[in-house]
């Protein structure tokens, strides 16, 4: 994890980011959640609403890496940062082999560009706020995307 001149990050701060990265990428939800806030959240843009305290936060990750045995995430760079949060740039990858987020397993290998916003309170991690393209990993999986007929007709004109 590089560090911009311009940004003064704590080395602490990094330091709680980095083990939970790396908590993540190992899939060791003890010491992901160990690193969180007892109020921790995750709110994925493409899901409905933010999974809310260790239960589902924990429920989150284990849907992740339930869809994608093998995932791993690095973060690219570090984008901007203040006294509560810094911004990431991620790439998670990971081999489809169950359900994600409705999608069936495919077997097929997928690499994914992600915003991450990172909270914190105090010395712990508070939550995520995560951005990732969900139409991406739909077109690397090979899965259709049908759009609801409206029902009407369209007349052509000649």
């Amino acid at each position: 994890m590089g560090e911009s001149s311009q940004m003064r990050i704590p080395k602490k701060r990094l330091a709680v980011l980095r083990e939970h990265i790396n908590a993540e990428s190992s899939h060791d939800m003890q010491n992901l959640l160990l690193g969180m806030t007892p109020d921790c959240f995750n709110d994925v843009a493409c899901v409905p609403k933010p999974f809310v305290g260790p239960k589902k936060v924990a429920e989150r990750y284990r849907k992740h890496w339930a869809g994608f045995p093998d995932f791993k995430v690095r973060v690219k760079r570090i984008l901007a940062a203040d006294d509560k949060c810094i911004v990431t740039e991620n790439e998670w990858s990971g081999t489809h082999r169950g359900t994600f987020l409705g999608l069936r397993p495919t077997g097929k290998r997928v690499r994914v560009r992600a915003l991450v916003v990172w909270h914190f309170k105090g010395g712990k991690l508070w939550g995520e706020t995560v951005f990732f393209d969900l139409g991406s990993i739909q077109k690397q999986i090979g899965a259709r995307v049908l759009v609801p007929s409206t029902g009407r007709t369209r007349s052509r004109r000649t």
